[in-house]
């Protein structure tokens, strides 16, 4: 587990170093501040796959959709393409389990 703490750490100092790049490049504030609130969000939806514990496929679906995000992320951080679908899909997972838990009421 530790490996993977490791890994996750040297991620997010990659993205910083991307989003330094960026900025140094263009010197344009509000792709630093885009960049930057993706990857925040990334890191929110990344925590919040915890919580869909509960109904285990919601939270693969979850997972699945929070890898697709971090691509997303990535694409912009490199391109500065954004790709909408891709950066919409967790919070997407997120609000059917809200959905979901609020009609069964188990949350």
């Amino acid at each position: 587990m530790a490996k993977l703490y490791v890994a996750a750490a040297l991620a997010l100092i990659g993205f910083g170093y991307l989003l330094w790049r960026g900025w140094r490049e263009d010197r344009d504030l509000s792709t630093l501040l885009k960049g930057a609130a993706l990857v925040l969000a990334g890191i929110f939806f990344t925590s919040v796959s915890r919580t869909m514990l509960v109904y285990t496929p919601l939270m693969v679906l979850h997972l699945a959709a929070t890898l697709l995000f971090w691509y997303g992320t990535v694409l912009y951080l490199v391109r500065r393409d954004l790709k909408w679908p891709l950066l919409a899909a967790p919070a997407v997972t997120m609000a059917i389990f809200f959905v979901v838990a609020w009609m069964f009421r188990e949350v």
